[in-house]
């Protein structure tokens, strides 16, 4: 799309710490990235996010209607591509989903704190950051 900001990926278990704790790092990285980026999702990424937000241990986060609004919000600043890119490059084969949704998107960004995605650092022009590295390179100094 023309004069569309480039995409980026964050990994579940960020989005998921952004929405439950709004004042955490993981909030902070999901408010500078819609500043900057498009979130790209595709149905995989989507549908761990939701299946893992639905957990019981997360209601007393939430609330009666929490996840849903939280959710729709995240799909309103999200674009969704077709699954294409397939990778094997990760020790945790479940976490090459975001790889494979940042080549089918043009991301060169995922952040996550997940260490086995982390341990790729680069691949093929998508780098793999952690959300400290992302908030001292998109945020100014407090």
């Amino acid at each position: 799309m023309k004069n569309e900001p480039p995409c980026i990926v964050i990994d579940t278990n960020v989005l998921i710490s952004a929405g439950l704790l709004p004042r955490s790092r993981s909030a902070l990285v999901v408010a500078a990235a819609v500043e900057r980026f498009v979130l790209a999702q595709n149905r995989a990424t989507w549908e761990e996010l939701v299946s893992r937000i639905e957990r019981d241990k997360f209601d007393r986060y939430f609330g009666e209607n929490g996840r849903l609004a939280y959710l729709s919000k995240l799909a309103q600043v999200a674009r969704f591509f077709d699954a294409v890119a397939e990778v094997q490059v990760s020790r945790d084969a479940d976490d090459d989903k975001f790889v494979s949704l940042a080549l089918d998107a043009g991301a060169t960004l995922i952040v996550s704190g997940d260490g086995d995605l982390k341990d790729i650092k680069l691949y093929q022009g998508i780098e793999i950051i952690s959300p400290s590295v992302f908030l001292d390179r998109f945020t100014p100094p407090r």
